[in-house]
């Protein structure tokens, strides 16, 4: 197993390969990857089997996600770990996350836009800004590949159409369309729509949550999502030789929140945009060693939640409804440069991103923060004999605020904000040992790393749907410590795959729940250590089996002793994952899951336990034609359902869905 895949060399990794989003396969050979620290995840993965963004990655071992509700739901994941704060979260190569980092809402990605996953577990490469310890996902939207690597010489376009309806009324429905223009240009359009009632049981604690004895079942009521979004992605290649790009995408999501188990609402909500446009440019090799990449960025983003209860549970509305978030504009321009040579491969970022956010709604003081940050990230390996080589990365983002004083106000407080406090640079640096080739039947790597960041733009200042900020937060900084290998069995196409991680944080920035909402909180230090196994396996053509287990042990070490030696929030001892997939007679296959995770808790003190999960899923798919397929998905075949719908793992009980694709 390689514990680092440098994205300027893949040949390290065993490419998965890119499905067809235009045709409805059932499934499509899948190579196996050495690598444990970084992995590719196909559509195959999620399509028909009712499962958001975060439970997708949360498959992955050393990967944990938490989620505050139903479809739509804030939610993130940790990375063996280290808190979704330091996991750079991109989208076709260009960071979600604001100027200084931060979480990246999972349940605002829609997968039906989505081609392919990129994971890097234990580093962020430097195309992606290399900020972050913990790690970096990269979405890849449908229509990366460009149409002469999709359609057939013969055709001028093609496309998809998705249907999908399940419990709780949810339903989706999406459409990808690929056409080629001319030899050297086409378009990619997309458009999708999800809804959900959310609307199920659940146990409540009747705001007691350290006595069960009067705990009750009830349903979820005002918990409805709906999102709209959209892709249009423009590929040319000129005369020149440069390769153009364009890319354009936005969302728009609203629904309700109920607010705590015990106390819900009808009136309060939340509505959500998001839009975003690249342009990037790719030009040809110069004097046969260097390429460089050029791009330019712009992008809105807008959250607003408004009559947080009580208002209509006293029976009426009070005068003036209120209304609180946060909008803000950013334009980001940035050059990449790669150099190859024999035996050296290096990258290297340099970007700047200038941004204003100010309040919106009816109950703020009007204030608005200007930043700018200045991004530079690079990183290098050297062969130093055949299949053995070293190297090394760092970043640093320098960030100057300029705040502009005002209320602003929370859902359950408001603060004065006059000057922005003074911040340190956000760096990385990590070194790294490496002994691998495409063709090796093992392998395995060693690397260490130091990472320090500023708390990020939107915990400090911002409003997600349901979450609290925190401008007093202290920057939180962090030693990183891995080692690993892989073994390769091609007779029976079987990779077995190990991992040992440890990390020491000080001051980890980790979001806390209290009655109904989260709030980004400094732990004074902490320790993770852990080790992770996987088997993956495909003896025969019509079998396919992974076996993944992760151990660890996340303890807080604060000064505090109320705290000290109590575990980490959200990050259990011990999770299981389990899939087997079989491809039967007349065109049917079937996939059964199984995952079990230890119990976790909510709090630093530990006082709030959610107990251990252990539930199992399958799906049938059935491909009549080419390009039409139908999945009927069952999950949570034992109905388990667990008390507090805002806990890490809300198990809603027994849900379906049906999806049909049909290609054209």
């Amino acid at each position: 197993m390689l514990a680092s895949v440098f994205s300027i060399a893949e040949e390290f990794v065993q490419d998965l390969g890119e499905s067809s989003v235009y045709e409805a396969s059932s499934s499509e050979e899948k190579p196996l990857q050495a690598s444990s620290s970084y992995a590719e995840i196909l559509p195959q993965a999620w399509e028909g089997r009712s499962l958001s963004a975060a439970e997708v990655l949360a498959a992955l071992p050393g990967v944990q996600y938490t989620r505050q509700g139903g479809v739509g739901s804030f939610q993130t994941v940790s990375i063996r770990g280290v808190s979704a704060k330091n996991i750079v979260v991109c989208m076709d190569g260009i960071p979600l996350n604001d100027a200084s980092g931060g979480a990246v809402d999972f349940g605002t990605i829609d997968l039906n836009q989505i081609e392919k996953i990129e994971v890097y577990k234990d580093r962020v490469p430097a195309k992606f800004g290399g900020r972050g310890i913990g790690g970096a996902i990269n979405f890849i939207t449908k229509g990366s590949k460009p149409a002469e690597a999709v359609l057939k010489p013969e055709e001028k376009k093609s496309g998809r159409l998705l249907l999908s309806y399940g419990s709780h009324d949810t339903w989706e429905a999406s459409t990808q369309l690929l056409s080629r223009l001319t030899d050297s240009a086409s378009v990619n359009a997309s458009l999708s729509v999800r809804h959900s009632d959310n609307d199920y049981e659940f146990k409540s604690q009747n705001g007691t949550p350290y006595n069960p004895n009067d705990d009750f079942k009830d349903k979820r009521r005002n918990a409805e999502f709906t999102e709209y979004s959209g892709l249009f992605k423009a590929r040319v290649l000129h005369a020149n030789g440069v390769f153009s790009t364009l890319n354009f995408n936005f969302s728009r999501s609203e629904g309700g929140n109920p607010g705590r188990d015990d106390y819900q609402t009808t009136v309060a909500g939340y509505k959500g945009e998001f839009a975003q446009t690249t342009y990037r440019a790719e030009l040809p090799q110069l004097r046969g060693w260097l390429w460089l990449e050029l791009s330019l960025t712009g992008k809105f983003e807008k959250a607003t939640s408004h009559s947080y209860y009580p208002l209509d549970h006293l029976g009426y509305d009070l005068p003036g409804m209120q209304v609180y978030g946060t909008a803000g504009y950013s334009l980001v321009p940035e050059v990449v440069a790669n150099y190859s040579g024999d035996h050296l491969e290096a990258n290297m970022r340099l970007s700047l991103d200038a941004a204003y956010y100010s309040n919106r709604g009816t109950s703020s003081s009007d204030w608005n923060l200007m930043r700018v940050s200045t991004n530079i990230s690079g990183d290098i390996s050297y062969d130093i004999v055949k299949n053995f080589s070293i190297g090394g990365e760092a970043s640093a983002l320098i960030v100057k605020d300029d705040l502009h004083g005002g209320k602003f106000v929370q859902p359950t407080s408001s603060l004065t904000l006059e000057t922005a406090e003074e911040r340190d640079i956000t760096w990385t640096g990590r070194a790294f040992v490496r002994y691998d080739a495409p063709n090796l039947r093992y392998g395995g790597n060693l690397s260490f790393g130091r990472f320090a960041r500023m708390p990020q733009l939107m915990e400090l200042y911002g409003v997600y749907p349901g979450m609290l900020s925190n401008p007093d937060l202290q920057n939180e900084t962090a030693l990183r410590f891995e080692v690993g290998g892989y073994y390769m069995i091609p007779k029976s196409n079987t990779a077995i795959r190990a991992t040992y991680f440890e990390t020491q944080v000080e001051n980890g920035i980790y979001w806390l729940v209290s009655a109904g909402f989260a709030k980004p909180m400094n732990v004074g230090e902490s320790h993770v250590r852990g080790f992770e196994a996987e088997l993956e396996s495909k003896p025969k053509k019509w079998l396919s089996v992974i076996l993944r287990a992760t151990f660890q042990n996340a303890e807080d070490r604060s000064e505090e002793k109320y705290y000290n030696g109590k575990k980490l929030p959200n990050e259990p001892s011990r999770s299981y994952y389990a899939e087997a997939r079989l491809d039967l007679p007349y065109r049917l296959d079937f996939t059964w899951t199984s995952e079990y995770r230890t119990e976790i808790f909510d709090d630093r003190a530990n006082r709030i336990r959610q107990p251990a999960v252990d539930l199992h899923h399958f799906s049938l798919g059935f491909t009549p034609f080419e390009k039409t397929r139908l999945v009927f998905a069952l999950r949570n075949l034992t109905n388990e359902t667990y008390r507090n719908p805002y806990i890490s793992y809300p198990t809603p009980g027994r849900e379906y869905k049906l999806t049909l694709t049909q290609g054209f």
